[in-house]
Formats: C-alpha cells, sequence, structure tokens
C-alpha cells in the first residue's frame, strides 16, 4: 500500500509539472546540454557526499574502528536505496549499515544522529531564508513558506542551542529512547565543526544548482540559486516519492517558471538535467559500493538486526 501511494504522488506531480510540456523545445535544449558543466556538477555532487560523511563523522564523533570510509560508503548506499525505496526508507539502512561495522553502537542512536542531521539543515535553511529576506528578495519566497521557514528555524535553534529540557522529560517519561534522544541531541556538541562542515555542504548544493542550470543556459543570480537550493532540498527532504521523482520536478518548474518567469519548456528541461544528473551519480556510485560492501539489495532488506 505505501508503495503504491508513494509512486502515485510521484505520477501525479509528473502529470502537473509536464502536462504543458512541448516535448520537442525539451529534446531540443537537452541536445544542446553543456556536457562540461555537467561533468563538473557531478563532481561537486561527489564533494557533497564527502562533506556529508565529515559531517556525520564529526557529529557521532564516534570510536576509531569507523573509518571516514564507512561513513562515505553507507551515505552512498542510503542514497541509492532512497531512489529505489518509497519514504526515505535509504535513510534507515543508512544508519543500519553504520551500526553493522560497530556492533557497540546501537541502530537508534544512528537514527537519532540521522535526526540530528535535518535538524542542522533546518537550521541552515532558515538561516539563508533570514539573510535573503534581510538583503531584500522577499518575492523570492510567499509569505507563508517564509513564517514557516522562520519558525522551523527557531525550533531547531531550541534543539542545537537550548537545554533539552524537553527531551529530558521526554526520557524521564519514555526511557527506552535514551539512544535515539542522545543521537538527535549530538547537534548541541562540536557546534563550530559541524557548522563548517554544513556550511560548505550547502555551498555545494548552491554550485550544484548553478551548474547544472548553465549546461542548459540557464543563468540565475547568487540569491535565485540559493532560493532554488532552498526549496529543492525541502521537498527532497519529504519521506513522499522514492528519488523524489516528481515532487523534485514540480517544486523546480515552480520555482524557476512561476518565480523566476523562466520560459516554461526551459525550467522543465532544467528540472529533468538537475534530478538526472543526481540520480545518475547516487545510483551508479551507491550500486558501486553495495557491491564493494559484498551486499545486495535483498541482503539489506532482509537483515534482521534491530
Amino acid at each position: 500500500m505505501k508503495k503504491i501511494l508513494s509512486i502515485g504522488v510521484s505520477l501525479a506531480c509528473l502529470y502537473i509539472a509536464f502536462q504543458q510540456v512541448n516535448l520537442q523545445q525539451v529534446f531540443s535544449a537537452l541536445s544542446n546540454t553543456n556536457l562540461s558543466y555537467i561533468i563538473a556538477a557531478l563532481i561537486i555532487t561527489n564533494v557533497t557526499f564527502i562533506l556529508r560523511s565529515l559531517r556525520w563523522r564529526t557529529l557521532l564523533n564516534a570510536p576509531r574502528s569507523l573509518t571516514l570510509n564507512h561513513y562515505s560508503s553507507t551515505t552512498h548506499i542510503g542514497y541509492f536505496l532512497n531512489n529505489i525505496l518509497p519514504f526515505r526508507a535509504g535513510d534507515i539502512f543508512r544508519a543500519k549499515l553504520l551500526s553493522n561495522h560497530d556492533k557497540d553502537i546501537k541502530l537508534s542512536y544512528l537514527i537519532g544522529s540521522l535526526v540530528g542531521e535535518k535538524i542542522i539543515d533546518l537550521w541552515v535553511v532558515g538561516l539563508f531564508t533570514i539573510i535573503l529576506i534581510l538583503l531584500g528578495y522577499t518575492n523570492l519566497f510567499g509569505i507563508e513558506f517564509i513564517l514557516t521557514v522562520i519558525g522551523i528555524s527557531f525550533l531547531s535553534s531550541l534543539i542545537i542551542f537550548g537545554r533539552h529540557t524537553l527531551s529530558n522529560r521526554v526520557l524521564r517519561t519514555f526511557p527506552s529512547l535514551t539512544s535515539f534522544v542522545e543521537g538527535y541531541t549530538l547537534v548541541s556538541e562540536n557546534k563550530i565543526r559541524l557548522g563548517g562542515w554544513s556550511m560548505l555542504l550547502w555551498i555545494s548544493f548552491v554550485a550544484y544548482v548553478i551548474l547544472s542550470l548553465k549546461a542548459i543556459g540557464i543563468i540565475l543570480t547568487l540569491e535565485q540559486a540559493l532560493g532554488l537550493t532552498i526549496i529543492s532540498s525541502i521537498v527532497t527532504s519529504l519521506p513522499i516519492a522514492p528519488a523524489a521523482i516528481g515532487t523534485y520536478h514540480l517544486a523546480v518548474i515552480y520555482c524557476l517558471h512561476n518565480l523566476y518567469g523562466i520560459n516554461l519548456e526551459l525550467a522543465q528541461t532544467g528540472a529533468i538535467i538537475m534530478h538526472s544528473t543526481f540520480l545518475l551519480y547516487s545510483i551508479v556510485v551507491g550500486y558501486i559500493y553495495l557491491v564493494s560492501e559484498n551486499m545486495s539489495i535483498a541482503s539489506i532488506t532482509n537483515d534482521d538486526k534491530n
């Protein structure tokens, strides 16, 4: 039922995004793609995975038994699985795979750390949104979106910089959640290093957007690229469609066409390029890591470790 719902959402979003598509113009734009920018975007994608791995290692401050390659391998495999499984199930397997490399680290603790990653990203999104507003670029987003992001940023700030009063109450009521809560409250430690990795990561996201769109002749200002990065990243993180197919395209097209006034066919082409470039990298490299770990999709999903 979950798979049917997930696929249904993807198809509905794809229909809305491309119901007015001019295939001839889209194919023409794709055929004129500058491959040098695509290659650069693929390199930047690799950089983002390295930065994700470094941030996760910093967040966990884990034992020396876990090398950077362990974090990189499990992160790539997790994103590979997100492309084929609904509701971002690859994130759970990402934690599951890393726990296999060190039996002393509880799975719930690692899942909590991934929640911590999302909290950091939400805080960065809020920070960048506020910066855009202060610079006068309020027309990049609707007022409802701005208020929502600022609210989420405020809550994430309480978790990162607060005293975890609510978390302590939860632990007193549900002591079985200790490992999970300890995992996501890791965001309060190593703030400077985590902030540094996160800023570099998001700068890489913006660079990816700029390079991918420049490949088909779309030139965005830095503010526009940052706005698109924020919107597309939020949509990608939603646990709805596998590989964010449909939802991602709809968000990018809406941003490029409705907000930035770019030609519809060119906006549709941009959505295809941005999505397929990342998808290509995550599938190919993720599968290579999967094979190098002597694993198969079946072996991962059938693993009954708690």
